[in-house]
């Protein structure tokens, strides 16, 4: 299918993303304005200005500069790693409910890295769409819908490009908490640069060899409260492949998901993600790739997890591969949907 339209898809995405991110700021500088107290730090700032604060003097127990693991499960990104701090001094603790303001202070002083974190990660549901068409290609292509060129396998594992990843990330972490929560957490920011690297790379759910290695600068997060949850991820980076016949590509990558059980239903800013990548040839500087994803969720009244479903596309250009990979000469455009459930 002939894609033409994409830049313009791809300026409104950043636009309702924009706007959603201006409408948060708003609405925590008005309940500032309205409860002062919601946005105190503690101890309370000297400043008259309520403004989030960077607190890492007086660290407790659990703030201290020892080793830390981490892990996050998901049927689409599943990961485990271990936080090395690479100085003596504490986790520092960002205390805000303006993500806005969470941004800046993650950016503040990331030049320099404090901490290491070492990563490995595995993509389960890519990993079962490339063993289902492997294994079992008849019942693989029971999943065609119509003579439209969809395959609902397709659909539902499309968007990861590698089964798997380990990682190196430098840069500075911290420890994030809204105002009056007492609720002991993992919650974590992260800015820095993150060194990716794996053997294998998927094309159409088949595996092809590749020993590949990406290089980025980031700045990522994830909030989990028992009423609400977040996570977000700015990304800028380069892939390089070892398989001549994929090619090299600059990237932009951006990531924003809510959760929150007390948001009406209908309420669009709230309860929803967006998901925006755009790969541009190292070669040329034309985009060859591009991923759009927006998702709705659904809060189960009582319960502490929610039904997600997220949909969008990916657009293919002929020139994402050369030589004995180029096996078209139009642009590729396939429909994305990822049913989930989020705890």
């Amino acid at each position: 299918m002939k894609f033409i339209s994409h830049p313009i898809f791809f300026i409104w995405f950043l636009l309702v993303f924009a706007n959603a991110a201006q409408a948060d700021t708003k609405s925590h500088d008005a309940a500032g304005q309205a409860n002062p107290a919601q946005t105190a730090v503690s101890p309370p700032p000297q400043a008259t200005e309520p403004a989030p604060q960077t607190t890492p003097a007086s660290p407790r127990s659990d703030e201290n500069s020892e080793a830390e693991v981490v892990w996050e499960w998901d049927p689409y990104y599943t990961d485990l790693g271990i936080n090395i701090p690479l100085t003596s001094k504490p986790i520092p603790t960002i205390t805000s409910d303006s993500e806005t303001a969470i941004y800046r202070n993650l950016i503040e002083g990331s030049a320099i890295p404090r901490y290491m974190t070492l990563e490995a990660s595995i993509y389960p549901m890519p990993v079962l769409g490339t063993y289902l068409k492997k294994h079992t290609p008849g019942f693989y292509s029971q999943g065609q819908i119509g003579n439209g060129g969809i395959n609902i396998f397709d659909s539902i594992t499309a968007g990861f490009q590698e089964p798997w990843a380990v990682s190196m990330f430098f840069g500075n972490i911290a420890k994030l908490v809204r105002p009056g929560e007492t609720r002991a957490g993992s919650n974590m920011g992260y800015t820095g640069y993150l060194i990716s690297a794996g053997i294998k790379h998927i094309k159409n759910n088949v595996l092809i060899d590749d020993k590949w290695y990406e290089l980025e600068w980031k700045i990522k997060g994830k909030l989990d409260y028992p009423d609400e949850k977040m996570s977000w991820s700015f990304r800028l980076g380069g892939k390089f492949n070892s398989n001549p016949d994929i090619t090299d590509v600059f990237y932009l990558s951006i990531h924003r998901s809510n959760l929150d059980h007390r948001a009406p239903f209908l309420q669009w800013l709230k309860n929803s993600s967006v998901d925006i990548k755009v790969q541009f040839s190292q070669h040329g500087g034309q985009i060859v790739r591009e991923e759009f994803i927006i998702g709705k969720k659904y809060p189960v009244g009582g319960k502490s997890y929610s039904a997600t479903l997220d949909v969008g596309f990916v657009w293919e250009s002929p020139d994402e591969y050369i030589g004995a990979l180029r096996n078209r000469n139009k642009s590729l455009l396939t429909l994305l949907l990822r049913p989930s459930i989020e705890f």
